[in-house]
């Protein structure tokens, strides 16, 4: 039986699974090559279908993402709003029109775009609740027969936090919070308040900038913006930073007068701006621990499921890990909206359908591959000069040009699924180097200087880099690295001493692997640094995205699959 999974507003995205197992899965904008691509994911649902040799028609069941008539809190939302300020009141209604209308009451029409796109099929589809895909796509894929499970977020329909419990093949809710009490919207407008933009993602430069400063607003926030509720909840005042206003970059004069007026977007980074980022960090961080306690004492749980995009906030994750009782926890690669796909698919098939649960998800490689034939051909066409070598040759070479300085764009394998670079389509250099870290942020990612980079590492070397037992696949936790290693990998060691790693097992992911133990072989460091083989785009997908991307961008040499280009200086 074939279930096809859909998101389809921002990060748009379709699943596959098959019999319970997980066939391929693909964010829209990889195909598109639109950031954050909002839509109906057309290039994704094929890349679906023909990865598994099949067509619409051989589809059971079709699970989306959405309760599209779910509108009544947003609009009592709307309406409150009014009795604060007429802006917040437009800010809602206006976002809110332009969502029924373009979005909700289009999703009644995905049945019929499917069948008019793709052909005729008898699939029966089911519009699921927003957070309970997210909570499907953690646990049902999780190595964990029971799990306590938090998602959180901007909002679903009208949910932004909720409060579940796996056992087996079903999931329990346990709590919701409801808008305007979201700490995605918190985070989302705090964003914006430092002059980015919460509309392309940059969430994460939040998280980044909030590393160099010092939390001197952390009362005013948690005091005054996110406060902690004794039944283990929280509020979101509007009244002081509304996430609406903020799209707009328009700010209540309360948080203005206590934290300094807001950042333009083109406007120098300062150091006040770092505390800021700092103190909502911190009072993320807080809040967060305050619920998964809250969640721990309510189910007894040792096991820990979280999606939802706040899940992607690794310095938060790293606490959580260190901090609270959980003894494990679990986060899928695809944690955002993205992933609410391979959600919706495993919900109709594990809490619907009732079928049991047999697949767990140890890696990130789902998307599309290419064989060496096909990159050859982009080359070719791309009039590129190439040589065409085996592991035990290409390997070796590979790690000893690293050594040297050399920055490699990376691609081999099925493309990744989820943000994360992880050995399948990315940018590898040295960590031992002291620099890298700005040759890459200003030379090559063309991105701010205070965006950290992260380390691919031996499996087997965890312990022995960070002190602690610790296996995370994913890149999605923040730790502290051991006092010795510090020193030896100042490119991946953030400037509170701490890192991001990937622990990279040799039987899922032999030839990156190779490709580690060959530069440790050399250097006697396990890991090398790791970054996304993109430059202000999509990750790329196929080897024509890398080789336009080789083209237009300043990095040593590119490895499509066997095929080397070294770049003529």
């Amino acid at each position: 039986m074939y279930i096809l999974g859909l998101t389809t507003l921002g990060d748009s995205a379709a699943s596959l699974i098959k019999d319970g197992e997980l066939i391929a899965a693909a964010e829209e904008e990889r195909f598109s090559r639109r950031k954050h691509h909002s839509g109906f994911p057309y290039k994704a649902i094929q890349y679906c279908l023909d990865y598994a040799g099949i067509t619409l028609k051989d589809v059971e069941h079709v699970g989306h993402y959405w309760k599209p008539w779910v509108l009544r809190h947003k609009a009592m939302q709307a309406l409150k709003a009014a009795l604060v300020s007429r802006d917040m009141f437009k800010a809602r209604a206006d976002r809110g029109v332009a969502q029924v209308s373009e979005s909700y009451l289009g999703m009644f029409k995905h049945p019929k775009r499917l069948r008019e796109h793709f052909g005729e099929s008898d699939f029966k589809f089911h519009f699921l609740e927003h957070h309970q895909t997210h909570a499907a796509s953690a646990f049902f894929v999780s190595p964990f027969e029971s799990a306590a499970i938090i998602t959180w977020d901007g909002t679903g329909e009208d949910t932004t936090t909720l409060f579940s419990q796996g056992k087996g093949n079903k999931i329990e809710v346990l709590k919701r919070i409801k808008l305007p009490h979201s700490l995605g919207q918190f985070y989302s407008a705090v964003t914006n308040y430092i002059g980015f933009d919460m509309f392309a993602g940059d969430e994460w430069k939040v998280m980044g900038l909030a590393a160099h400063g010092t939390p001197k607003y952390y009362d005013f926030f948690s005091e005054k913006v996110l406060t902690k509720n004794d039944d283990g909840g929280f509020k979101f005042n509007i009244k002081v930073l509304d996430h609406h206003l903020a799209k707009h970059y328009q700010f209540p004069d309360e948080i203005i007068r206590e934290v300094g007026k807001p950042r333009l977007p083109n406007e120098e980074l300062t150091e006040h701006h770092w505390d800021i980022a700092a103190s909502a960090q911190k009072v993320l961080e807080d809040t967060a621990i305050h619920l998964v306690k809250q969640i721990k004492e309510m189910t007894g749980e040792e096991n820990l499921c979280m999606a939802g995009g706040v899940a992607f906030n690794s310095v938060m994750n790293g606490r959580i890990f260190h901090e609270t009782p959980f003894k494990r926890f679990f986060v899928q690669p695809a944690a955002g909206d993205a992933g609410c796909s391979l959600g919706a698919a495993f919900y109709v098939w594990n809490q619907i359908l009732n079928k049991p649960r047999k697949f767990v998800m140890n890696h990130s490689y789902w998307g599309p591959k290419f064989s060496n034939e096909q990159c050859q051909k982009a080359l070719d066409a791309a009039g590129l000069q190439y040589e065409t070598l085996p592991d035990e040759e290409l390997l070796p070479k590979l790690a000893k040009m690293i050594s040297e300085g050399a920055i490699i764009g990376w691609f081999q394998g099925r493309m990744e699924w989820g943000p994360r670079a992880l050995g399948a389509r990315s940018f590898v250099a040295d960590p031992r180097r002291s620099d890298m870290l700005d040759i890459l942020n200003h030379k090559v990612k063309l991105r701010e200087w205070f965006r950290p980079l992260a380390p691919s590492m031996l499996e087997e070397y965890g312990t022995e880099v960070f002190g602690v037992e610790h296996h995370d696949p994913f890149m999605i936790t923040v730790i502290e690295v051991a006092d010795e290693y510090k020193p030896k990998i100042p490119a991946v060691v953030h400037v509170d001493g701490t890192a991001r790693p990937q622990m990279v097992n040799k039987d899922v992911n032999p030839r990156y692997w190779n490709l580690i133990n060959e530069f440790k072989k050399l250097t006697g460091v396990p890991m090398l640094l790791n970054t996304s083989f993109n430059i202000q785009e999509p990750v790329v997908c196929s080897p024509e995205n890398a080789v336009n991307t080789f083209k237009n961008a300043s990095f040593d040499a590119l490895v499509l699959e066997n095929n080397l280009v070294v770049r003529v200086k």
